[in-house]
């Protein structure tokens, strides 16, 4: 397992409970989808690491989007510019992204590993347009970058913004023949409400859920899918929604 001890280059708060820390990393070479763990403290408290997706690599620039939801994730808000923390990683099946017309399809935090692929789609000259909702006007994060990088953007809110409603009722509205191909992520209501959308392209979501080791031995990120079990952490964390049962 490679890990690396790094000091932190930037702290950058952009709503009330969501952070972005910011690491010189070079020689990481990571896919979308990938994600590293972050070690809270130098202790064994908490005891688990954080599993946290990567939001963007450039110019060996590592950047990972962090929502407060809990104790661990509490500490590591705490931290500035200047400490250190030890990276794990990166964890979860190499997967690259097909070179075809793309939609992306972001809800809340899911929003940092698609901010990734969309620098892989502008490397790669790839083009992509981006739907991106939240529940209130001020949950907005990554937005001036994503307008910058996509072709086209519809950014939609559930209150609080000129447009109301959610991803699912504008890719309803939308003709999806247009696109070769669709990513997502978001929370697990939104991405149900999409495979029941029985979408006309292949979808590709970017599952989360509970990462313990992060490396399958622990199975607390299993998944059933296309009949049998999958591990997020190595067969993941990308899958094609229509496998995925949201029921088991």
């Amino acid at each position: 397992m490679i890990s690396r001890r790094l000091k932190i280059i930037r702290k950058k708060w952009y709503t009330d409970n969501i952070f972005g820390l910011e690491f010189n990393y070079p020689g990481l070479r990571p896919l979308p989808g990938q994600f590293l763990q972050i070690q809270v403290d130098e202790g064994v408290d908490p005891f688990l690491n954080r599993p946290i997706s990567i939001a963007s690599y450039k110019r060996a620039r590592l950047l990972m989007v962090i929502k407060v939801v809990g104790r661990g994730t509490k500490m590591l808000s705490a931290k500035e510019r200047g400490d250190q923390v030890t990276l794990f990683g990166p964890f979860g099946r190499k997967f690259r992204p097909k070179k075809k017309k793309s939609l992306l399809i972001a809800g809340g935090i899911g929003v940092a590993p698609l901010h990734f692929l969309a620098e892989y789609f502008c490397k790669h000259s790839v083009n992509f347009d981006m739907i991106y909702g939240v529940r209130t006007n001020r949950d907005f994060i990554l937005r001036k970058d994503l307008e910058q990088m996509a072709d086209n953007t519809i950014w939609v809110a559930e209150k609080g913004y000129r447009r109301a409603g959610t991803v699912v009722s504008v890719v309803k509205k939308i003709d999806l023949t247009d696109y070769e191909i669709a990513y997502t992520c978001g929370p697990k209501e939104m991405l149900i409400a999409l495979q029941k959308l029985d979408m006309p392209i292949p979808v590709y979501a970017f599952c989360e859920d509970f990462l313990g080791c992060g490396c399958g031995l622990c199975l607390g990120c299993a998944i059933m899918y296309r009949g049998e079990y999958k591990r997020i952490c190595v067969d993941g964390p990308i899958l094609e929604l229509g496998g995925i049962d949201f029921e088991v």
